[in-house]
């Protein structure tokens, strides 16, 4: 059993909010229990439970770890601002294949009367952690606009699903001695030609997926295993 516990107070450790609730109440944790805690920076500890309260789980710390779970690569997912149920699903799937960072973006064909649920979107980053064994929550930023995209994708390997290349692969296209990644999701309609001539000239590449057209949330899932699998992280 994982739970986050950020800035934790190493000599007084204890769950609260949340974490206790579930620990307590869902899971039904008792005195004498071994747990895992992590504190969203690499960190695990081993810990025994000392006392469950009716507000807080008393905890004692066994051993204190650095995290294997985490890539060694840095990928920031940019996805398009899409359906809140699917944003989340990305989300939760980007966040156990490894990303370090997620960042809505509000592109052409984005529709502006999607309004996302940040705190949710952490929660379930969050638990996705806890599931995965990782121990570092990714950053999940405000929604930014495609002229702030351009700007960031000149300091980073930048590649993107277009639905119109038919050539450009993840596997040519990855620089294996970088290892910091963007990966760029269009919505539902799509890349227009013209968002796609001013990523490439600022040095983003195109890439195909196949020839099916994904989903957005398909399509970032579908990109990132490739990337991980390609950068030698899943060692198939």
């Amino acid at each position: 059993m994982r739970f986050y516990f950020p800035n934790i107070n190493k000599s007084r450790p204890e769950l609260v909010g949340d974490a206790h609730t579930h620990a307590a109440y869902a899971l039904r944790i008792r005195a004498g229990d071994s747990i895992t805690v992590f504190d969203g920076l690499g960190h695990d500890y081993t810990c025994k439970v000392k006392e469950i309260k009716k507000d807080k789980t008393l905890l004692e710390i066994l051993d204190m770890s650095e995290n294997a779970g985490e890539s060694i690569i840095s990928v920031t997912l940019y996805l398009s601002v899409i359906k809140q149920d699917r944003f989340e699903l990305a989300v939760q799937k980007a966040t156990e294949l490894g990303v370090k960072k997620i960042v809505p973006v509000y592109s052409a064909f984005t529709q502006r009367n999607f309004s996302l649920n940040y705190d949710r979107l952490n929660r379930i980053a969050i638990s996705a952690c806890e599931q995965c064994g990782r121990s570092v929550v990714p950053i999940i930023e405000q929604a930014l606009d495609f002229d702030e995209l351009l700007d960031r994708a000149k300091n980073t390997q930048m590649i993107f699903p277009w639905e119109r290349e038919c050539n450009g692969t993840i596997r040519a296209t990855l620089d294996k001695d970088k290892t910091d990644i963007s990966v760029f999701i269009g919505p539902e309609g799509g890349i227009t030609e013209d968002e796609k001539n001013k990523l490439a000239a600022v040095g983003a590449k195109s890439v195909t997926l196949g020839k099916r057209i994904l989903r957005a949330e398909t399509a970032a899932i579908a990109a990132l295993s490739v990337i991980y699998y390609e950068m030698g992280e899943w060692g198939l």
